[in-house]
């Protein structure tokens, strides 16, 4: 029988789909289709391994992305508070500086501290280093006012009694007070 009348007797229920005549023989047609299912095989788990590979990389970036936000955050936290203290020591040292050198004015210290001791014209006591009593010898105070000198008050310092109580103005106090307003500030 020749093979164009075996394919003639050839019948099925529905008509092929997807069919092709093969080249050669029947070995070389299946090592042809395996080849190429090997290569789309391939290509398929390449892509796959590639698309494993980017979500990897994109999950290690994001993580150090993050890490680094964390440290950025906490470095720039450090850096205000190191900033702070810096400007205080720097504030401290200077003052020191011109208040041994005798660079203030005892006068003004004196009028601000009493016009935050709220004492009105009543009766107060402004207590000085003696090097600063000295100074303020003959300064026009308000009635009522005395100054005295005290060797236990440090140099820029006063010391205001009122029937109140004692209101302190201490360099040091001053400036710690501004470091506290700042870490408040920096804080909010």
């Amino acid at each position: 029988m020749s093979p164009e009348r075996a394919l003639c007797r050839l019948r099925t229920r529905q008509a092929p789909s997807g069919a092709r005549l093969a080249e050669g023989d029947l070995a070389s047609a299946l090592e042809r289709a395996i080849g190429g299912r090997e290569r789309a095989a391939r290509a398929a788990g390449l892509r796959e391994g590639e698309r494993a590979a980017l979500a990897g990389a994109a999950a290690a970036l994001d993580a150090a992305v993050a890490r680094f936000d964390a440290a950025h955050a906490s470095m720039l936290t450090a850096l205000g508070a190191d900033a702070v203290d810096l400007a205080i020591e720097i504030a401290r040292q200077i003052l020191r500086s011109e208040i041994r050198a005798g660079r203030y004015e005892v006068g003004d210290l004196v009028r601000e501290t009493l016009a935050h001791s709220r004492t009105g014209r009543g009766r107060c006591t402004v207590h000085l280093h003696p090097d600063d009593a000295a100074q303020v010898e003959g300064l026009r105070l308000r009635s009522g006012t005395s100054i005295e000198p005290d060797s236990g008050v440090a140099r820029g310092s006063v010391h205001v009694e009122t029937p109140q109580g004692l209101l302190v103005r201490d360099a040091d106090e001053c400036l710690a007070a501004i470091a506290e307003r700042l870490e408040q500030a920096r804080s909010r």
